[in-house]
C-alpha cells in the first residue's frame, strides 16, 4: 500500500518542470497508422489534428483539449483515442490486438467510456470513477486495456481548465515511488484503493512543494507525477 503520509523528496522538488512544461509535454504519433487500423475494424474515424495530420507531435495539452469536448460517446471515443496514442507513443506496441479487442466490445466501451468522464466531470472520487474501467482486482473493464489506461483516460478527461485531482500512473511512476512511499510498489496492476492513495499522495505532495519557499507558486499534481516520471 502507497504511503499517504510520506513527505515529499528533495530530489523531485529540486527537479519540478513547471506547468508549461506539463502541458507541452508530448510524444510522436503515427496518426496515419492509426488511422488505417481503425478503418480495417470499421471503427470511427479519428477528429482533429490527428485526422488530418500523419505524423503529429501529441502533447498534454491537446488531449486535455478532446477531455474538453461535450461529453458524447463520439467524443468519447476521441478521447479514448487520444489519451491511448499519448500513452503508447510511437512505437504502440500490441495495437492490433487492443483494437481488435476493442472493437468487439465496442457497445459496451462506449458505455463505459463515457460513464468514466462523466464520473470525472462530477467531481466522483478517484476510486469511484477508476472502478468504473477497472475491477476491484485491477483488471480492464475494456479488454486489453488495463489500469494504466484508464489512469489517463481519467486524467485528460478532466480537461485543461481542471486542477487536476485524478493523475497518470505508470509503471515507471510506481518504480520510481518505490523508495519513499510504495515499498511493494507493482508495475502493472494497481486496485482502486491504491490508485485514489497515489492521487491522495501526489496531490499532497503538490500543495507541500506550493508552500516551500523555494518554488513561491502553485503546483499543479501534474507536475510532481512528470517530475516522478523523469526521475533518475
Amino acid at each position: 500500500m502507497i504511503n499517504e503520509d510520506a513527505r515529499l523528496p528533495q530530489d523531485i522538488l529540486h527537479a519540478l518542470p513547471g506547468s508549461n512544461a506539463v502541458m507541452k509535454h508530448g510524444v510522436d504519433v503515427d496518426a496515419a497508422r492509426w488511422r488505417a487500423e481503425l478503418s480495417k475494424r470499421n471503427l470511427p474515424t479519428l477528429t482533429g489534428m490527428l485526422g488530418s495530420l500523419d505524423k503529429v507531435s501529441l502533447t498534454r495539452r491537446d488531449v486535455f483539449e478532446i477531455g474538453d469536448r461535450e461529453r458524447t460517446a463520439d467524443n468519447a471515443f476521441q478521447l479514448f483515442y487520444y489519451s491511448l496514442s499519448w500513452g503508447l507513443g510511437p512505437k504502440v506496441p500490441r495495437l492490433h490486438h487492443r483494437l481488435d479487442n476493442f472493437a468487439s466490445h465496442r457497445d459496451e466501451a462506449s458505455e463505459l467510456l463515457v460513464n468514466a468522464w462523466n464520473s470525472v466531470r462530477n467531481g466522483d472520487s478517484a476510486k469511484d470513477a477508476f472502478s468504473i474501467l477497472t475491477t476491484d482486482d485491477g483488471a480492464g473493464r475494456i479488454p486489453w486495456f488495463g489500469p494504466a489506461f484508464s489512469t489517463k483516460f481519467l486524467y485528460f478527461a478532466q480537461g485543461a481548465a481542471a486542477e487536476p485531482k485524478l493523475v497518470s500512473l505508470d509503471r515507471d511512476v510506481a518504480a520510481n515511488l518505490a523508495r519513499d512511499a510504495w515499498p511493494d510498489a507493482t508495475t502493472d496492476v494497481w486496485v482502486p484503493e491504491v490508485y485514489q492513495q497515489y492521487c491522495t499522495l501526489m496531490t499532497e505532495w503538490a500543495d507541500e512543494a506550493s508552500q516551500d519557499s523555494s518554488v513561491d507558486r502553485t503546483v499543479r499534481a501534474d507536475e510532481i507525477e512528470l517530475a516522478v516520471t523523469r526521475r533518475a
